[in-house]
């Protein structure tokens, strides 16, 4: 997989240079893989280190706060993995792929029985990750009160609102990949 390649090259690439032994190192690890790219990225990375570095210890969580600028800038944490940028000098953000995003419906909605025209996205209701949640996942396709309005449901998580649309007549917005896996595993 691509993206997990070039994750794991962006971590390599800032590990400490010279004495820096993978095989030999006990070093602590904080990362921030946020959801809900946590759900396939984490367990690669956390297999992968343990397999080219067994004592380095990996400390993983999956959602950004007010407080993660901070954690960032006096190294509490290393790394996040996040669809959120950080815009500031003093990080360096880099982004590892595009995600395709898509309107996920259950297969028993009673009208949308295939493409939508985009403006008609808006006058289904939806279901979208908390816009409450700091950097929530759903803020980007929400940032307007018109379209806030279609909002029927708020989850915590992207895996959540899923299972609410494949029980119901909402819709959501997802990264295609995640509607894909929680397509073939509910």
């Amino acid at each position: 997989m691509a993206q997990f390649r070039q994750a794991l090259q962006l971590v390599q690439n800032e590990l400490p240079g010279s004495g820096f032994e993978p095989a030999s190192s006990e070093r602590v690890f904080h990362l921030c893989v946020c959801s809900p790219l946590d759900s396939i990225l984490t367990s690669q990375i956390y297999n992968h280190i343990e397999q080219i570095a067994p004592n380095i210890h990996v400390m993983f969580k999956s959602s950004l706060n007010q407080n993660t600028e901070h954690q960032l800038r006096y190294q509490e944490t290393e790394f996040v993995i996040s669809y959120e940028d950080f815009h500031r000098p003093e990080f360096t953000s880099v982004p590892l792929f595009k995600d395709e995003m898509v309107l996920v419906a259950s297969k028993n909605h009673p009208t949308i029985k295939g493409p939508l025209l985009k403006h008609d996205v808006y006058n289904e209701q939806h279901a979208a990750v908390s816009l409450d949640r700091f950097a929530s996942f759903s803020q980007t396709w929400y940032d307007t009160v018109d379209k806030q309005a279609s909002i029927a449901y708020q989850g915590m998580a992207m895996m959540s609102v899923l299972s609410v649309v494949s029980q119901t007549h909402l819709v959501a917005i997802a990264p295609r990949w995640l509607a894909e896996e929680f397509s073939l595993n509910p």
